[in-house]
């Protein structure tokens, strides 16, 4: 069987005065191309352009060059720390989600996973750490939520079973089983229960008490 793996690309908007206007452009211009990467209806809870105070991340591939690599999922998260926080989580929360607490404890996560490797004919096992191991355990045996990534997000973790803190919650928009993105992107991976081998998700993780949106969409 496969696994899976992501090729990660963090990307960081700062607001500093100081910095190249070129490569605000730049950073503008790489996240209308991630969003352009998906299909209109899985991003359409995306601003169309960047906002300011705004950075994201994406795994969305510049090249079919990270096939080779085993590009298997992609991500695009967008965090937004803003003065309007209050009417745009208002909006937020008025909208038709499916909402869980960021700990849990039937959460569906998807991540990064690769415990196996072959290299020349030979395989080589135990590669995630027991952590990992636990989590890919968990979601094919106890796991019953619709899926959401596993954030690892440093600015925001916490000790939960998504990985953020404990003051977030999270809205899940829509997700569905089924191939979304071309399959030379798609792999089979082991930490998955057959029902969700391959899908998407989207919503967002909003925080009251940190004020901070964290939009996500997957598809893997």
């Amino acid at each position: 069987m496969k696994n899976l793996i992501i090729l990660p690309l963090i990307v960081v908007f700062l607001t500093s005065a100081c910095q190249n206007v070129d490569v605000k452009q730049q950073i503008k211009k790489r996240y209308k191309n991630s969003i352009r990467f998906f299909e209109k209806d899985l991003v359409n809870h995306f601003p169309t352009n960047l906002p300011e105070k705004c950075w994201y991340s994406t795994t969305v591939p510049k090249t079919d060059t990270l096939k080779k690599l085993g590009f298997g999922v992609d991500k695009l998260f967008m965090i937004y720390d803003m003065s309007k926080y209050k009417s745009i989580s208002s909006d937020i929360k008025d909208l038709p989600c499916t909402i869980y607490s960021a700990n849990d404890s039937n959460l569906l996560l998807i991540f990064d996973y690769c415990d196996v490797i072959e290299i020349k004919g030979r395989k080589y096992r135990d590669q995630e750490s027991t952590e990992r191991q636990s989590l890919a355990k968990h979601n094919i045996t106890n796991a019953n939520s619709l899926p959401i990534p596993l954030f690892e997000i440093d600015q925001y973790k916490g000790n939960t079973m998504c990985g953020l803190s404990e003051d977030f919650k999270l809205y899940v928009l829509d997700s569905r089983s089924g191939k979304y993105i071309d399959d030379k992107y798609l792999q089979e991976c082991g930490s998955l229960p057959e029902k969700w081998k391959h899908g998407y998700s989207k919503g967002f993780a909003m925080s009251d008490k940190k004020e901070v949106i964290i939009y996500w969409m997957i598809v893997w």
